[in-house]
């Protein structure tokens, strides 16, 4: 963006912000901050409920200029984009309650509201450790947690710290409520073929990047449509090497009529499509097995650690524990041969549905209702915060 585009957009969010500041407090007891378009995967139930059951206006700002929220949206969802001054902007909000899915709120040049409670909602099934930087969640006042993994991390965080002033809450994950929703019902557009997707995180060392030639030939070379579906990261800044990655990989299997492509993460086909997934340490390998009940293989390339203390929490991180359970995993050196792996996860389908049932019922709060629960608890907090004092 050039100077006098920055400069522009800085004065529409100014006037965007002075209508925020303009409105009835009434009208905001609420604001939402959506870092992409994407967010709303993981909110929109919690806000749906929360206008539909409880009769709540949102203030919902985002950092996407061309999100579908401002073309459609709830009567009572005010939708406004503030991107360029977001640091600025973020510390003056009142709203009693603030909510976002943004980790390092005061770990750098973004700082938190003073004025609201600060409400953290989990995007990723990820323990709170590794694959976050340390002191991510610190400066925020409610969780509404995923599962009791990761309320015992938090508490042992906060107690290292001294943190005295936070809840964690029981609530669940409202996207995996939405795809296990959306899989029961989903018809298969390619019932006659084995599909197969490759879903990695984007750590430098994921499976794309390390191995995703042998992987994805592997896959293909045994009949399998292949959908490669990389992480959203790969075509931002925050992944520079992405776009050339996947680029690369698309000259290599432009001729190949079983590798599909999918740059985009808009549609959620794929997951529901696939009858195995292939991933790293990606939270998107978590999302679908216990969504879809269908088992995941795991390409052991090193993990992505944000956090290099993480060890200090003797806890063993989500991701490491349940794998096995989900899944299988293979060593990096033998992603040539994938395609036999998945031939063995794809022998007994009935087993994985079982181990995953098991699974989601012991790692997930309030699974099928975490709507109805998160909600539940951002009203409440609208309810204390703006109730008489005497």
């Amino acid at each position: 963006m050039g100077f006098l585009s920055r400069v522009k957009a800085t004065m529409r969010e100014n006037e965007s912000i002075q209508a925020m500041n303009a409105m009835p407090p009434e009208e905001r007891p609420v604001l939402v901050y959506a870092e992409d378009d994407y967010t709303w995967n993981q909110l929109e139930g919690y806000l749906v409920v929360l206008m539909d059951t409880y009769d709540r206006p949102v203030v919902y700002v985002t950092s996407d200029p061309n999100d579908p929220r401002f073309a459609d949206h709830n009567p009572k969802m005010s939708v406004f984009c503030v991107r360029e001054t977001i640091p600025k902007f973020l510390p003056t909000v009142d709203s009693p309650v603030f909510v976002t899915t943004m980790p390092d709120l005061d770990s750098f040049h973004v700082k938190r509201p003073q004025d609201s409670t600060c409400v953290y909602v989990f995007h990723s099934l990820n323990s709170t450790h590794a694959s976050y930087r340390l002191g991510a969640f610190d400066a925020y006042d409610v969780f509404l947690c995923v599962g009791p993994y990761q309320k015992a991390e938090l508490a042992a965080r906060f107690e290292a710290i001294g943190k005295q002033d936070y809840e964690l809450r029981d609530v669940g994950y409202y996207k995996l409520d939405r795809i296990a929703a959306t899989f029961e019902t989903y018809e298969k557009r390619s019932p006659d073929e084995t599909t197969v997707v490759i879903a990695p995180s984007w750590s430098p060392e994921n499976l794309l990047a390390t191995v995703g030639a042998d992987l994805v030939g592997s896959i293909s070379g045994a009949g399998y449509r292949t959908v490669v579906r990389p992480h959203p990261a790969f075509f931002e800044s925050i992944y520079p090497e992405g776009r050339d990655i996947v680029a690369g990989l698309e000259r290599r299997f432009a001729d190949d009529p079983k590798v599909v492509f999918e740059t985009t993460i808009t549609s959620e086909d794929s997951f529901y499509e696939a009858d195995v997934m292939v991933s790293d340490w990606s939270g998107a390998g978590f999302e679908y097995a216990l969504g879809t009940r269908r088992p995941v293989l795991f390409v052991d390339v090193p993990r992505k650690v944000m956090n290099d203390s993480w060890e200090d929490i003797a806890i063993t991180p989500f991701e490491d524990r349940i794998r096995t359970e989900v899944g299988s995993v293979i060593p990096t050196a033998a992603a040539g041969d994938a395609a036999a792996a998945v031939g063995d996860l794809l022998e007994d389908p009935a087993a994985f549905r079982d181990q995953i049932d098991a699974v989601r019922e012991r790692e997930i709060f309030n699974f099928g209702h975490a709507a109805e629960a998160g909600a539940a608890v951002i009203n409440e907090l609208i309810e204390d915060r703006t109730a008489p004092r005497p």
